[in-house]
């Protein structure tokens, strides 16, 4: 998906063709502006355990911004997304981006994946919705069901909204976060003794004896998904992205489908970002900067690719800006 054009005081920037390896043709760009680019992590596929369908995870969203160059020495803080795991079991935090496990119940975890973890940019080492920049959600983890029902794939990233999960039987699916909350838990015929820990910059856990798939990590997590006695283990939600525009000169936020990263179109991504097929985990989340002109920052790989230079992160880390170099 190109970016519109936008006027400025720099001129016309032609914004749909900065963001591949090929693309070397800009008009009036300016060497003091920053690209940034991240996918967030794509969830696990289920397996199928005792039963005999499965589906996959759901892919990571997208987050794309335009940044001036600082004129004094900036640190940001990158969070960069661990995949979905098949029947994970622990979180992953601080650098992973934590994505959620599948399950509570340690003594039996055969079906549920793990939701994809956020990618994101923070101005502070606390990480925190208050210090974040720009987010894109992670995809929640897929499901399972019985013999002769469809199985329920993960919910995408956002975007301003995660997808929900997928079930053929509403309600036990897990719901995608939104801008202002987490989402809600699934419905679930076991006993339930909590709730699936869903919230700020995390995805639910499946709830006990539930083994749905988890909730994606974003700026609000989703949450995973339930378990009916009819038979199925429904999908986790995706988690929602976020950008503070008052950072940017310009920034957009794109949804994944299916198990396909949102901004697939961009020739960096590869496949960070997709959602796992059955039994397969999900893709790391993945995050770079762009700028025309020698290398200015320090954080990353660092790759100079005809006259501009890029800043990769294919896990968590720091890149500082400074305009002396």
């Amino acid at each position: 998906m190109a970016f519109p054009s936008k006027t400025s005081a720099y001129g016309v920037w032609k914004l749909g063709e900065i963001s591949s390896y090929t693309s070397q043709t800009y008009y009036n760009w300016p060497t003091d502006i920053i690209e940034i680019n991240m996918w967030g992590a794509g969830g696990a596929g289920g397996t199928v355990g005792g039963w005999s369908l499965a589906a996959a995870g759901g892919a990571g969203g997208a987050a794309s911004a335009i940044l001036k160059y600082p004129t004094q020495a900036i640190t940001y803080y990158v969070v960069v997304g661990r995949g979905g795991l098949i029947n994970q079991m622990e979180y992953f935090d601080g650098g992973g981006g934590r994505a959620a496990r599948a399950g509570l119940n340690g003594a039996d975890n055969r079906y549920g994946g793990g939701g994809g973890g956020y990618s994101g940019l923070f101005n502070s080492s606390t990480l925190s919705q208050n210090t974040a920049l720009l987010i894109a959600g992670g995809g929640g983890g897929g499901g399972s069901s019985t013999n002769g029902y469809s199985a329920g794939a993960g919910g995408a990233g956002g975007g301003l909204t995660g997808s929900d999960g997928i079930t053929f039987i509403s309600g036990y699916n897990g719901k995608g976060g939104t801008q202002t909350a987490a989402g809600v838990n699934a419905s679930c015929d076991s006993p339930q003794d909590t709730n699936g820990f869903q919230g700020a910059l995390i995805g639910g856990s499946s709830l006990y004896d539930s083994y749905g798939g988890a909730g994606g990590g974003g700026y609000w997590g989703g949450s995973a998904g339930g378990y009916s006695a009819a038979g199925v283990m429904g999908g986790g939600g995706g988690g929602s992205g976020y950008l503070n525009r008052n950072q940017f000169l310009y920034s957009t936020l794109y949804s994944g489908s299916g198990t396909t990263a949102g901004n697939s179109s961009n020739l960096l991504r590869e496949t960070f970002g997709n959602g796992g097929a059955i039994a397969t985990n999900g893709r790391n989340g993945y995050v770079y900067f762009k700028y025309k002109g020698a290398p200015r920052a320090s954080g990353g790989s660092i790759s100079q690719i005809g006259e501009n230079t890029y800043h990769i992160f294919t896990s968590s880390g720091n890149i500082t800006f400074n305009p002396t170099v």
